[in-house]
C-alpha cells in the first residue's frame, strides 16, 4: 500500500508506533459493535503497526527533522481481535482493522477452526469460577475428604494435547488443582504445597466442565499402570485423603518457619541529580548516545523500535516473540502440559504491576498500558513497564606500566524491563544497552514450579521430590528473540563465522598454534545451530559500508548460547507445536506481521503455522536484503530441591554487540570518575 498524505484528525498528534489510548480503545471497540449488531467478547485491542514500506520513510524523516512538512504520516489503525457469539451461544473468532481517523472498520479476517485466540485473564478467572460452581467437580473435592476449613485452588492450562478428535477443533481447556490451608488465617498460603491428584477437562466455549480426570501419583515402580487414562466418572475415584502426606511449603515473610537474617544492611541505589535518560510522552526514549521508541503489545508487552546509537540504526524492531514451556512426565494428563506463554495468554495480559524501591531501583520512569476489557471498554495496567540505570561493573581499564596511573571506567546500562505471572511462574524479561553501543536481552525465571502429587514415599524418573508428597517434573523453557536488524540501513546479510585450527605448513603455520576465522554467508533463508568448540558467531553486516579502519562491513554479532534445544521427539505434539524450538538461530527475509516465532496461533494448535520453520521453508533470498534474526535459547529444567518452595532466578542473556561498526572504542569519552560516596568498612585501605 503506498504512503498516505497526513490527515488531520484527533489522531493527529499521535506517532504512529505510539501504543494505543484509551479513547481509541473506545472508537476501535465501537467501529466493531456497529459493524456487528451481536453480542461480543473483546480479546485485544492494540495498535496496528504500519508496514515497513510506510513506516520507514516516516522514522527518516522524523529523525531529520522533517525538512519536507508533506512528509506522508501512516495512518493511524488498530486491531481487534474478539469472539462473536451467536444466538446458540456458540462463538467464532474475528479480527478486524480500524482507521481510527475515520472510527470505521476497514478490513475483517475470520479465523479457520483449528485457530485458537489467546486466553485472557478473565477468561481464566471464569474457568476457574465454573469449575468450582460445577456440581461433577463438587461431588469429587467432596471425596477427598480434604482437612476441614481448607479450600481448593485452581490453575487453568492451555491444552496441549492430541487428544481432542482427528479434526483437531474441540476448544479444551484442562485445570490442575490444589489445596488451601486457609487455618492458618492467611490466604498467602502456598496452595502449591498441596497438588492434588485431580485434573478437570473444561469446554472452553461453554464453560462445562467435560469430565474429571484421575493424575497418574505412582513412582518408579508404578510406570506401567501410570500410562492408563483414569476417568473418575468411570470408577477410577481419586485417593481420599491426599494431603496427609504432604506438608506446608510457605514463601511469604511472615509465614516462614524460621527467622528472617537480621545482619542484612541496606544498599541504596541513591540517584541525587535524577536519571540520565529521557522519556517523551510517545514513547521516545533518550539515553546516552542510545536513541529508540518503546509501544507495548498485548502479546510481546515492552518492543522497542528504531534503535540508534551516536545517529546510527542498529535495530529497526526487537522483542521477545515466544516462550514455551513444555513438561517431559508422559504419564497422562501430564503429556498435555505445554504453554506458549506469548500466545497463549500474552505477557502484556500477565504483566505485573512493578513496585517501586523492588522490582526497580534508582530512578525509575514506569509506563502504564491500556488493555481492552471483554465489554470493549478499556482498562490500564498501571507500571507494566520500568525503565531505569544500573551500575555493571568495569566497562574498562588499563594502568599504565610507567607511570602507573590507572584509568578506570565503570559500565552502565539503561535497563527497560517487564515481568510477567503466568499461574506458577514468574520470567523476568529486560532489555539492557550499555555504553560502548551493546544490547543484552535478558530473560529470568523466578516463582513456583508446577508441581503434581506422588504417593508417599516414592520417588520418580520423571522429576524430583521437592517435598513430601511433591513431585517437581522436569520440564524445558525455550525462549527467542525476533531482531527485525537494520545494521546502518535494511539491507543486510548475515554471516556464519567459526574459528578452526590453521593445518600445519612450513610457512604459514610452522609451529601449529594459529586459527583461522572461516565466515559463510547465508544467502537463502535457514536455520543454524551453536557450535562453542567453533567459537561461533552470528554476524549480521551491512556490506554496502565499511569500516576505515579494518575495510570490513559494519556489523553487528552474537554468538548462540549453547543451550540445550527441545528434547521431545520431532514427531511428537510437542515437537510438532514447537518446531522454532529444533534450532538456536533462524535467518529469514522480512515479512510485515510475521512477529511469532511459534505460529500466531499455538493454543492448541497440532502443529506450528506461520512460525519461523515456515518462514524458513519459503526460501527467500536473505543476502543483502530485509533480514530478521530469531535466536532461540533457553534451558532444561531438572528440578533441584533448593528451587523450593519459591525457585531463585536462572538468569539467560543474549548480547548483541557492534564489531567493525565504529573506528576505535566507542565509549572512551565515558567520564572515569570516583564513586564519591564509596566508603571503607574499617576505616582502613590495605595491609596496615
Amino acid at each position: 500500500m503506498p504512503p498516505v498524505a497526513r490527515a488531520a484528525s484527533k489522531t493527529e498528534s499521535k506517532h504512529p508506533l505510539d501504543s494505543l489510548s484509551c479513547d481509541e480503545i473506545r472508537i476501535a471497540s465501537n467501529a466493531v459493535r456497529l459493524a456487528r449488531k451481536t453480542p461480543l467478547f473483546f480479546r485485544n485491542v492494540f495498535n496496528l503497526e504500519p508496514p515497513k514500506i510506510e513506516l520507514v520513510p516516516f522514522l527518516e524523516a522524523e529523525r531529520a527533522g522533517f525538512p519536507n512538512p508533506d512528509t506522508p504520516r501512516p495512518p493511524r489503525r488498530a486491531c481487534a481481535q474478539y469472539d462473536v457469539i451467536e444466538n446458540d451461544g456458540k462463538r467464532y473468532y474475528m479480527e478486524s482493522t480500524i482507521d481510527l481517523a475515520t472510527g470505521e472498520e476497514i478490513a475483517t479476517r475470520v479465523l479457520q477452526k483449528h485457530q485458537r485466540a489467546a486466553f485472557t485473564v478473565d477468561e481464566f478467572q471464569e474457568f476457574i469460577d465454573s469449575t468450582l460452581a460445577s456440581p461433577v467437580f463438587q461431588r469429587v473435592v467432596k471425596d477427598l475428604e480434604l482437612p476441614v476449613g481448607w479450600e481448593v485452588a485452581i490453575d487453568p492450562w492451555p491444552y496441549g494435547g492430541s487428544d481432542v478428535g482427528p479434526d483437531y477443533t474441540a476448544r479444551l481447556t484442562q485445570l490442575f488443582c490444589f489445596a488451601r490451608d486457609m487455618t492458618k488465617g492467611n490466604d498467602d498460603v502456598n496452595h502449591y504445597s498441596y497438588p492434588l491428584p485431580i485434573c478437570v477437562v473444561m469446554d472452553t466455549m461453554t464453560r462445562q466442565v467435560l469430565r474429571v480426570e484421575r493424575m497418574a501419583t505412582g513412582g518408579h515402580d508404578d510406570i506401567d499402570t501410570d500410562f492408563a487414562v483414569h476417568h473418575i466418572e468411570e470408577g477410577h475415584p481419586p485417593p481420599r485423603k491426599p494431603t496427609e502426606h504432604q506438608r506446608s511449603a510457605e514463601y511469604v515473610p511472615e509465614m516462614l518457619d524460621k527467622p528472617e537474617r537480621t545482619d542484612f544492611k541496606p544498599l541504596d541505589v541513591v540517584q541525587p541529580q535524577g536519571a540520565s535518560f529521557t522519556v517523551t510522552d510517545n514513547g521516545l526514549v533518550q539515553w546516552q548516545k542510545w536513541r529508540f521508541r518503546i509501544s507495548f503489545t498485548p502479546r510481546e508487552c515492552a518492543v522497542l523500535h528504531d534503535i540508534h546509537y551516536d545517529n546510527r540504526s542498529v535495530v529497526h524492531r526487537l522483542s521477545f516473540s515466544e516462550l514455551t514451556v513444555p513438561y517431559c512426565d508422559p504419564r497422562p494428563p501430564h503429556h498435555r502440559k505445554q504453554a506458549f506463554d506469548f500466545g497463549d495468554a500474552g505477557a502484556g495480559h500477565t504483566a505485573n504491576n512493578l513496585g517501586l524501591g523492588c522490582d526497580c531501583l534508582g530512578a525509575i520512569k514506569y509506563l502504564d498500558a491500556a488493555l481492552v476489557r471483554a465489554d470493549g471498554e478499556p482498562s490500564v495496567a498501571k507500571n507494566v513497564i520500568c525503565i531505569h540505570e544500573q551500575d555493571d561493573g568495569i566497562l574498562w581499564k588499563h594502568t599504565n606500566i610507567i607511570t602507573e596511573r590507572a584509568v578506570v571506567v565503570r559500565d552502565r546500562k539503561l535497563v527497560i524491563q517487564f515481568i510477567l505471572t503466568l499461574g506458577n511462574y514468574e520470567y523476568i524479561f529486560a532489555y539492557h544497552l550499555d555504553l560502548a553501543g551493546g544490547i543484552y536481552l535478558e530473560t529470568r525465571p523466578t516463582g513456583i514450579m508446577s508441581p503434581v502429587a506422588i504417593d508417599a514415599g516414592k520417588t520418580s524418573p520423571y522429576g524430583t521430590i521437592v517435598g513430601p508428597g511433591v513431585l517437581a517434573q522436569n520440564h524445558q523453557h525455550i525462549f527467542v528473540v525476533r531482531i527485525d536488524a537494520a545494521i546502518d540501513g535494511h539491507a543486510n546479510t548475515v554471516t556464519v563465522e567459526d574459528s578452526l585450527p590453521m593445518p600445519i605448513e612450513p610457512t604459514r603455520n610452522p609451529y601449529s598454534n594459529s586459527y583461522y576465522v572461516e565466515s559463510t554467508t547465508i544467502k537463502t533463508s535457514t536455520h543454524i545451530d551453536a557450535a562453542p568448540m567453533q567459537n561461533r558467531v552470528i554476524k549480521i553486516s551491512n556490506p554496502s559500508k565499511r569500516n576505515p579502519v579494518s575495510g570490513r562491513p559494519v556489523a553487528y554479532k552474537f554468538s548462540p548460547p549453547a543451550t540445550q534445544l527441545l528434547l521431545a521427539d520431532p514427531m511428537s505434539d510437542i515437537a510438532r507445536r514447537a518446531k522454532y524450538a529444533r534450532h538456536h538461530v533462524w535467518v529469514t527475509r522480512h515479512a510485515d506481521y510475521e512477529y511469532w516465532a511459534g505460529g500466531e496461533f499455538p493454543s492448541m494448535a497440532r502443529e506450528e503455522e506461520g512460525g519461523c520453520f515456515d518462514a524458513a521453508a519459503r526460501q527467500d533470498s536473505v543476502e543483502d536484503q530485509d533480514v530478521v534474526v530469531w535466536a532461540v535459547f533457553g534451558f532444561t529444567h531438572s528440578p533441584r530441591v533448593e528451587d523450593w518452595p519459591v525457585m531463585p532466578a536462572e538468569r539467560f542473556t543474549l548480547h548483541l554487540r557492534p564489531v567493525d561498526f565504529f573506528d576505535g572504542n566507542p565509549a572512551l569519552d565515558v567520564p572515569s570518575k570516583k564513586n564519591l560516596a564509596s566508603v571503607l568498612v574499617d576505616g582502613k585501605c590495605g595491609l596496615a
